[in-house]
């Protein structure tokens, strides 16, 4: 979006003032949203594995996502993008290697060779992928196509929810192709739309900036009508080669707050539909229920307290089971405190088999 930006009315009133001198004044785009420690992490920065934190079962470092590699094994190493089988076993035997982490995500990454240091294309590890059952690769997808059309952006997309911070764009890559009229038109076109997001029905009249409008071709020049959707941020973010938006946890929980306000989690009654609403960050979870025959979970789910307030908010939840899945530690922590057993993806990932045997469909029913 282009701003036109005016400061006439300022200098008359500095005339008006008639100071004893006046100063300089020049207007210049500064990025100042990118903060140290995201620069190194877009370079690569070094750090001990015990530094790196887990306790999702994804890797990040002091809030960011990043992923994890060793830069002296060179253009044949794999990176990681969850605390797997190999990073455990890296850990048990106290291998102490030069790991780099990083948040860029162009999938290139700076490695040592014969020849110096030089960037290359690396492999996602598999076994993280399965420890995360990304896109369903340990319960039924094959997972090699997973591998070989692995993206990063998307990847972190994802996973937006668990972070507090994600990769800043750059001044330099920041730039848009939009027409000088955008923001008339969207503003026009998101009113003509009632604020509600055509692929979902969530009406956001009181919430106007978590709805976006699309360019269906992708093409941010063609502003005719038959080209536009208004979006919610999440359906936004689910949209083809839109790997660049990465909504918060708190506005997809809001949007879920909203749509069940609005009754339109109501009687999900399959799984496309439980896919379509629930945070892409539980998708795995829902390729293993799936697999298995569970019961299909209610969607950002809100749970009473004693008094009838809201006491917790879990992405998944089987209310008469009193069991769910939840992203947030705080929103885990709440939960139990009403009562319910709550898993983080991690937790759940390692041990459905076991340990969710009441949540089966009765009769094979689905």
């Amino acid at each position: 979006m282009k701003l036109t930006v005016t400061f006439r009315g300022l200098k008359s009133a500095i005339n008006l003032m008639e100071p004893e001198k006046k100063g300089d004044f020049n207007l210049a785009y500064t990025e100042t949203n990118i903060e140290k420690l995201d620069l190194e992490l877009a370079s690569g920065k070094d750090v001990e594995l015990k530094d790196v934190d887990i306790e999702s079962g994804l890797l990040s470092y002091k809030g960011r996502h990043v992923t994890l590699y060793i830069k002296a094994n060179g253009p044949s190493a794999r990176f990681h993008v969850a605390d797997c089988s190999t990073l455990k076993s890296m850990r048990a035997n106290g291998r102490f290697e030069r790991y780099v982490v990083t948040n860029d995500t162009s999938g290139e990454f700076l490695v040592s060779s014969g020849y110096g240091e030089t960037k290359a294309k690396l492999k996602v590890c598999q076994n993280c992928l399965k420890q995360l059952n990304y896109k369903g690769c340990k319960t039924g997808e094959s997972i090699y196509p997973i591998v070989q059309q692995f993206d990063m952006k998307e990847f972190f997309t994802t996973y937006s929810s668990f972070f507090p911070h994600m990769p800043s764009r750059s001044a330099e890559t920041a730039k848009t192709d939009y027409t000088e009229d955008w923001a008339k038109i969207s503003s026009h076109y998101r009113v003509e739309k009632n604020f509600t997001c055509e692929e979902c029905n969530v009406e956001l009249r009181s919430h106007r900036m978590l709805l976006h409008v699309h360019h269906v071709s992708g093409v941010r020049s063609d502003n005719r009508p038959n080209n536009l959707k208004a979006l919610c941020i999440d359906c936004h973010s689910k949209q083809y080669n839109h790997d660049h938006m990465t909504p918060s946890h708190g506005e997809r929980q809001l949007i879920n707050k909203l749509r069940q306000e609005q009754g339109l989690l109501d009687d999900l009654g399959d799984w496309k539909q439980v896919f379509d609403f629930a945070d892409p960050g539980v998708h795995g979870v829902l390729y293993a229920c799936r697999q298995e025959r569970y019961q299909l979970p209610e969607v950002g789910y809100y749970i009473e307290d004693d008094f009838g307030d809201i006491g917790a908010k879990v992405e998944l939840a089987w209310p008469h089971l009193k069991f769910g899945v939840a992203i947030s530690q705080n929103d885990i922590d709440d939960a139990m405190g009403c009562g319910w057993q709550v898993l983080n993806i991690n937790e759940f990932l390692e041990g459905y088999k076991q340990n969710a045997q009441n949540l089966r469909v009765q009769n094979n029913r689905w």
